[in-house]
């Protein structure tokens, strides 16, 4: 059994070399390390623009595909089919049920989300 929770949340998700993961609210990246080590295709959701800028130089040589947004605005106007994604996060407790709802009841809800608050 392992005690770092940041495997944890990696182990539920199931994350393959295929997989497109949506991260949101890296901070500093410690989730986003392993997302990017395990995933095909990271987008990190980032709307604090300090943090966007450490996030921008500490992973310029990956994919990462960073975005500078408030996340609930994002998935509320991002069309995108989010259906072949899986979203894993360690979501801001102040924001985690609206962007929950948003997230699992639209249309286009991603196939899997594992999140910790």
């Amino acid at each position: 059994h392992d005690q770092n929770p940041l495997l944890r949340i990696v182990a539920a998700a199931g994350l393959s070399k295929s997989d497109s993961i949506l991260e949101i609210g890296p901070g500093l990246g410690p989730l986003t390390d392993l997302l990017i080590a395990n995933a095909a295709k990271v987008m990190a959701i980032e709307k604090d623009a300090r943090l966007l800028a450490f996030l921008g130089e500490k992973y310029q040589q990956t994919s990462l595909d960073l975005v500078y947004a408030d996340a609930l605005e994002f998935l509320q106007t991002e069309q995108r089919d989010w259906s072949d994604w899986k979203v894993v996060s360690n979501l801001p407790y102040s924001v985690a049920s609206p962007i929950l709802v948003e997230l699992a009841c639209g249309a286009r809800a991603p196939k899997k989300i594992v999140v910790t608050l």
